[in-house]
């Protein structure tokens, strides 16, 4: 009679007394000695990246009611632009209230030398900045101007034939000397 061929554990690698025991590990089953199978084959549950064979179960989400698409309206094409005098304006205005830049600085929300820039002519204020001026010395800084209407693209004529010079955009290299 031959003797039986021993058996070890396929994460440790000691000898297997006894039966051994099979577990899966990480989606693969494997034959285990006890002292692993303590450690290992006991869990019943674990995240494992390793697919088990099922589907996750996936739940239909709930239907959105579907919002109406707002009609579109064609809205006019116009950019804002500050007046070419801002700065007597502006000095005329800061002239008038009688405050100090500090005081009006506080009550505006410029800090004291944007103030000064602006109403001096040293800098354009922003938009931003000329509707906080507008607002509070209630004068006009910003004009609307109206776009031009886009003209239509230049179209190739038919009968065009396009040269090398038309798709290529060759350079011409100077030779050293």
């Amino acid at each position: 009679m031959s003797k039986a061929k021993p058996r070890y554990c396929e994460i440790c690698g000691a000898p297997i007394r006894g039966p051994g025991h099979r577990i899966r590990l990480e989606g693969a089953e494997v034959l285990v000695c006890d002292r692993c199978y303590e450690k290992y084959g006991r869990k019943k549950s674990g995240f494992s990246i390793m697919p088990t064979g099922r589907e996750p179960r996936r739940r239909a989400p709930a239907p959105r009611p579907k919002r109406e698409p707002k009609p579109y309206r064609e809205r006019p094409l116009y950019t804002e632009e500050i007046v070419e005098d801002f700065a007597e304006r502006v000095y005329k205005a800061i002239q008038r209230s009688g405050k100090s830049y500090e005081e009006l600085s506080h009550e505006i929300g410029l800090s004291v030398n944007d103030l000064r820039a602006i109403a001096h002519g040293y800098r354009e204020p922003t938009i931003k900045e000329a509707k906080k001026l507008e607002r509070y010395f209630k004068i006009t800084l910003i004009e609307r101007v109206e776009e031009e209407e886009v003209k239509e693209k230049k179209t190739i004529p038919k009968d065009y034939e396009p040269t090398l010079g038309d798709i290529a955009n060759i350079r011409i290299r100077k030779r050293k000397k």
